[in-house]
């Protein structure tokens, strides 16, 4: 499996929650067995994580209280936890919306 996968994991992000969004266990298991690279689906996905948690990082200026507010729920994503949001490209922009808004003090 590539190191990108080790290094969401390294980020923090459980299993379940890399396999809900990058891809099923058994696919990326296989990936790693057969030394495969991630499609560009699941590339651009891994980014994605990539970029909302460097992201929560900088504006929380903490990197574990950037991981808890992307686990609780949120009244300012009709009480959807951040997390769940980034299976989409969509939702990752919401959240990104939301990390400005925090940023810029603008609490929603």
């Amino acid at each position: 499996m590539p190191d990108s996968i080790e290094a969401l994991r390294d980020r923090g992000f459980t299993n379940a929650e890399i396999h809900a969004i990058v891809g099923p266990r058994r696919t990326l298991a296989r990936r790693k067995e057969q030394a495969e690279r991630l499609s560009l689906v699941e590339s651009d996905r891994v980014l994605r994580l990539e970029r909302i948690s460097d992201m929560a990082d900088r504006v929380f200026g903490n990197h574990e209280k950037a991981q808890r507010w992307l686990r609780k729920e949120s009244r300012a994503l009709e009480n959807a936890r951040p997390i769940d949001l980034l299976r989409s490209e969509t939702g990752a922009h919401i959240v990104e919306q939301e990390l400005h808004r925090i940023d810029y003090g603008m609490f929603a």
